[in-house]
Formats: C-alpha cells, structure tokens, sequence
C-alpha cells in the first residue's frame, strides 16, 4: 500500500489517497473531527461543505482528480481464444438448407 498526502494538509485538514494492490484505491480525508472513506475524488471534496470554493479547497479537488486519473488501472484488451469462438465461425446456419411445408 502507498499513501500519497495531499501537499496542503493541516491538522486540522487531511487529506490521503491510497494506492493499494488488490481493490479499489481510496482516499481518507479528516475534517472537523471527522474521518471519511471516499472512492470518489469529488465525494472527497464535497466534505469541505461550503469551504471547497477557497483556494485550497479548489487545490484539493484540482488534486483528487489528478491522483485518481493517474492511478487507474491499465486495461489490455483480451483476445477471444475461446473453444466456443473457433466452433461458431464453423458452423453453417441450420436454416439454409430447409424447406417450408405449405
């Protein structure tokens, strides 16, 4: 796990994003006394309340962003070497070769 501070906390002020290896990155804000869990970078700056319009308040968000930006996960496509996916190019349509009885 890697803990990464937000470069303006205080003590009063603290904001954390952790990078962990299994699961979902996270961030940990303590404000007034009150210590959150946030997946969203914005539910991490809602916390502010009417203080996420000062300066600080927009580096934070300005900061959330770019942390969770940064660190998502990497996604390869895969290709389909599936048994079921050679089998289908295949087979013919059973429909082709059928008659309507009237």
């Amino acid at each position: 796990m890697k803990v990464e501070a937000f470069p303006l906390n205080t003590r009063q002020c603290n904001f954390e994003y952790f990078r962990v290896r299994e699961g979902p990155n996270y961030f940990v804000s303590f404000y007034k006394n009150s210590s959150r869990l946030h997946y969203d970078p914005k539910e991490c700056w809602r916390v502010l309340g009417v203080a996420k319009f000062t300066d600080t308040g927009k580096a934070l968000k300005e900061w959330a962003v770019e942390m969770y930006e940064t660190h998502l996960p990497k996604l390869e496509p895969l290709a389909d070497t599936s048994f079921a996916s050679d089998v289908v190019e295949g087979i013919e349509d059973p429909t082709d070769n059928t008659k309507m009885i009237t």
